[in-house]
Order: C-alpha cells, then structure tokens, then sequence
C-alpha cells in the first residue's frame, strides 16, 4: 500500500474519474484489471456479459492501444457486491506513447474510489530459458513483487518525492496460487527492442528477472494514489540470443491462472483486507 498520496497535477485529465462513472453508471470500481484479451478468456466464459461496456479511448487522455491482440474496450461488472472495472487493452512504451499516455488509465480510475488492481502482462525473460540462475523460462507466471524503473523520466508528475510499492498482501496470495512460479523483479525499459545479450546480462546483474513496457508505470501510478496494487506477468520470448525451450504454460493455460488471480483480490477485498 502507498505511504501517501501524490498531490493533484497537471497530468490529471480526469481525476474523480467522472468520466468511468459516465460511462459505466456506477458511482464507484473496487478493483481494476487490465490484461489483453488472451488472459481473459476464462473470465470472459465464468463471468458472461458485462453490465456495462465502453472505448477505453472515451476516457480523456487514454489513447486506443495500437499493438496486435489488444482491444479498445473497458468492461463493468458487479461481482459479489463488488465493482469490477476491466481494461482489455494497454498502452504500452515501445508504441512510441509518453508515459503519461501510457498511465492515464491508472490515473483516472483512482479516482473512481478504486481500492486494488490487478494487472496482468506479458514480459521478456532476462535469465535464459531456466539453464541460468534464476530459472525464469518462457511460460512461466510470475508474481511481480518489486521493480527498477529504467523508463528514462518519471512515471507521473508530482509536487514532491512520494513512496510507492507493490501490495505484499496481494503479493502473497499470488504466489500461492496454482501455477504461479515465483516472484519476478520487473524493469521497466520502453522498448521496442528486447533486451540485447549484454543488457540482459545487466539488468540481471542489478537484480531483474524480467523486462517489461508498461505495468509498472501503470502500477506505480495506482500506488502513489493509495490503490493497493498486484501483478502478474507472463514470461514470453526470452532476450535477444536466449533459448526459446518449451513453453511450460501455454496462453490458454495462463488465463486461467489469471482468473484465479482476480478471484483471489475479490476474496481480498471482501474480507476487508
């Protein structure tokens, strides 16, 4: 949980987030999930229709994600008395977007009273394909339990120096969950370009697992706002040079430990943790 809150800025288009209460009609979100499509194909068949569905670009500053496989759509449902906001698509840093682009998401649906967010992404395996220390191989589900911020600027504007981190409550549950392989330490770099052999090599050295574009500015983001936040990351291609190997976890597989993992949050949240 954030130690405090970042004070108002100029990159605030929305922040009460009046415009996911115009769309969705519901005054108030407990928890976001933002994943592309493939890591929502469980929930799409155990949850059904969504009470509310609208362009993610209908919020102001949220640009329409351009990469393949992801959609231009935000979902409302209500689960157990719960609010549940669903991004089914991302802005991510290797489309050429700014990191305000990239967080306008976050920063709006903090203001929607959301209480935890559950990002799931892909990300690019820094330590081989599990013949290096580490083990981190291309199928895995990782748990992201802290990060390095190589992005080259800040992840959002503030008046001052504020702490932010990732939920170790959530955190925790995550890493029980039935095919999660671990915890994963993320660096943010923006990308298009996988990490060279010798950058690989660096960032591992400094403490990274994976290399990621986009989750953990978002993450940082809804920390800094007081959102206890969580993620999980699936391990695709591996660096530039490393060994594809066998996937352990196919996509279709992945989703379903998505699933689990945002049932995991709802369980959280109603519990009142």
């Amino acid at each position: 949980m954030a130690q405090q809150s970042v004070p108002l800025g100029t990159w605030d288009e929305d922040p009460d987030g009046a415009s996911i209460l115009l769309a969705t009609g519901r005054a108030r979100h407990d928890l976001l999930v933002i994943a592309e499509p493939a890591f929502l194909r469980d929930l799409d068949q155990v949850w059904g229709r969504p009470s509310a569905r609208v362009r993610l670009s209908f919020l102001p500053g949220v640009h329409a994600p351009s990469a393949p496989g992801q959609e231009d759509a935000l979902m409302s449902y209500e689960r157990g008395g719960l609010g549940v906001l669903v991004a089914r698509g991302r802005t991510s840093l290797y489309e050429g977007e700014s990191v305000r682009s990239t967080t306008a998401l976050a920063r709006i649906a903090s203001g929607a009273r959301l209480r935890a967010a559950l990002l799931v992404n892909r990300a690019t395996p820094l330590r081989g394909s599990g013949d290096v220390a580490g083990g981190a191989a291309p199928g895995q589900v990782r748990v992201v339990s802290d990060h390095l911020n190589l992005s080259g600027g800040p992840l959002f504007q503030a008046t001052g120096m504020v702490s932010a981190s990732w939920d170790a409550n959530l955190t925790e549950r995550l890493g029980r969950l039935r095919g999660v392989s671990g915890s994963a330490v993320a660096a943010l770099v923006p990308g298009p370009l996988r990490p060279s052999p010798a950058e690989s090599r660096v960032l591992a050295s400094v403490g990274a697992d994976v290399a990621v574009t986009d989750s953990v500015a978002e993450a940082m983001a809804l920390a800094s706002r007081g959102v206890s936040v969580s993620a999980l990351t699936y391990l695709d291609a591996p660096a530039a040079g490393g060994n594809l190997g066998q996937a352990q976890l196919s996509l279709r597989q992945a989703s379903g430990v998505a699933l689990a993992a945002v049932e995991a949050v709802l369980r959280s949240l109603q519990a009142g943790n």
